[in-house]
């Protein structure tokens, strides 16, 4: 494994693998040491193996080394998937499974007699004093998962850890917090959150990308194009829990124990939507699933695949949720707080739009094809956006003395060859910057400038100011006008006391600024 990321991908090599490597394998031995039984050591060379040849598989397709997001992923694939995805990663390099299988089928065959010279006993001593007195101290400082684990074995532990956070997500009501609103006035309060799938600000026109992708948002004058914004997480889960709850990555709050915007709302007597074509089938949606559970409505429209990763191959297009959209608009009830989930730009790329929008088309590799298809799913994603904004400024329009603000923003962003040579949103080492880079914007009705207008003043002043989307749920109750006592005013890029300082370490301990 080692050796195969030398050349694969040199940014992953890791020596300290070795090490714990070299540790374990003594341990695993050592009772056939004891016992003499071939069996027992066919059985730990075989452990050994599985874990090695999982970890090299996903090292030669994904170049980087098994995560607890793999498996999620790997649940929820069927062969037809499975053969779709490796026409898009699949490489000469996967030939490279070829000797490690090799070296193994050796391994189990020629097994070596047992034979314990008087001198060989020290070094066997020594190399399990070592190999214990790694492990001990590990264990001892509380990280022997972190630390004193092989790869394979630590994406299992972290796999079962989420699952048991998904499983409390599962039990979680709505909560009612003391929240209190601080507009006296009677007008109708909306405000809705569209949150935006794998989107990579770096291929929209509307952030200087050499490619038309965003014709209609650039054209409208009425939206605050936020510069500098970027997701906490590369993953859905991660970036849109700590999005809608106060959990983020200094807190590190578990989520099924936080605060959520929707809890906000419900407790201001708000009514709560959540719009999604998105698939609410799926482990690896579970928790998001849970989450929009607790809104007064949940609507999903893409129920077309039978797991949330089929539902990726088909197409469910985000027009889709134009007419739920205009019905929660108009309920009769007095205030509303709607959440809106597009599909976005996930891949697979080319099941994103319709055909009308297969507009780049020019291509020589299979990399530009790719890059095409994408910059199509943008351009579609530009259509749809631009149109949730007409259908919201229409309503405002006929309810002149409403008070409405849209916010849109990415879950996470995209690398489409931007970095690395690689596609998706999975990554090895550092974080491309293109994986977290998203768009931001907000758009404000007449009545909300009119009644906030010093609020609307700070709002377009910061507009370039470093971001980190794991404080929205501060940046919502402040433009909200809410009054809620874990509501941090420096953590709001809506505040004149916004704190534009705060180091933006995002997962795994990357310094997005440092890099």
């Amino acid at each position: 494994m080692q050796i195969v990321s030398l050349f694969v991908n040199y940014s992953i090599y890791d020596s300290r693998e070795l090490v714990i490597l070299c540790c374990w394998i003594p341990l695993f031995t050592l009772p056939y040491l004891i016992t003499k039984k071939k069996f027992i050591y066919r059985i730990a060379v075989t452990a050994l193996f599985m874990g090695g040849f999982i970890n090299l598989c996903h090292l030669l397709i994904l170049k980087g080394p098994i995560t607890a997001s793999s498996l999620f992923v790997l649940l929820n694939t069927n062969i037809s998937e499975a053969k779709e995805f490796m026409e898009l990663k699949s490489s000469f390099l996967m030939l490279l499974i070829i000797p490690y299988i090799f070296l193994f089928i050796v391994a189990i065959k020629n097994i070596k007699p047992v034979k314990i010279y008087p001198k060989s006993k020290y070094i066997i001593a020594t190399i399990l004093i070592f190999s214990v007195t790694f492990l001990s101290e590990s264990l001892i400082h509380g990280n022997l998962v972190r630390k004193g684990t092989p790869q394979t074995t630590k994406a299992l532990i972290s796999f079962a850890t989420e699952i048991k956070s998904y499983n409390a997500l599962k039990k979680r009501k709505v909560a009612n917090v003391e929240a209190k609103h601080k507009a006296t006035h009677l007008e109708q309060h909306l405000f809705v959150l569209i949150i935006g799938e794998s989107c990579n600000r770096s291929h929209m026109s509307l952030y200087n990308y050499s490619k038309e992708t965003n014709p209609k948002l650039k054209k409208r004058d009425d939206i605050i194009v936020y510069s500098n914004v970027v997701s906490p997480f590369s993953n859905t889960i991660g970036s849109v829990l700590s999005t809608l709850t106060e959990s983020n990555l200094e807190n590190k709050m578990a989520f099924d124990r936080s605060i959520s915007l929707i809890d906000v709302f419900h407790s201001l007597d708000f009514k709560t939507f959540w719009l999604s074509n998105q698939s609410p089938i799926g482990i690896w949606d579970n928790a998001t699933f849970n989450l929009a559970q607790t809104s007064d409505i949940s609507i999903f429209v893409n129920n077309h695949g039978n797991t949330s990763f089929e539902s990726t191959y088909l197409s469910s297009y985000d027009e889709r949720l134009f007419q739920p959209f205009c019905t929660a608009l108009n309920a009769s009830t007095m205030n509303k707080f709607i959440v809106i989930h597009l599909m976005g730009s996930h891949s697979s790329y080319s099941k994103r739009y319709p055909s009308e929008y297969n507009k780049f088309t020019d291509y020589s590799t299979k990399k530009e094809k790719i890059i095409n298809e994408y910059d199509n799913s943008i351009l579609y994603n530009d259509f749809i956006v631009d149109s949730l904004l007409n259908i919201l400024e229409s309503h405002c329009l006929k309810n002149s003395k409403s008070i409405c603000s849209c916010i849109y923003l990415s879950d996470h962003g995209e690398n489409v060859y931007d970095e690395n040579d690689n596609v998706g949103h999975d990554y090895s080492g550092s974080i491309p910057k293109s994986n977290v880079e998203i768009p931001f914007i907000v758009w404000l009705s007449s009545g909300y400038k009119k009644l906030y207008s010093n609020k609307e003043q700070t709002i377009l002043s910061n507009k370039d100011l470093p971001f980190v989307s794991d404080d929205l749920f501060h940046c919502v109750i402040d433009l909200n006008d809410i009054d809620y006592k874990a509501y941090a005013k420096t953590r709001s890029v809506f505040n004149q006391e916004f704190n534009f300082e705060r180091t933006r370490m995002l997962e795994d301990n990357m310094d997005y600024d440092l890099k």
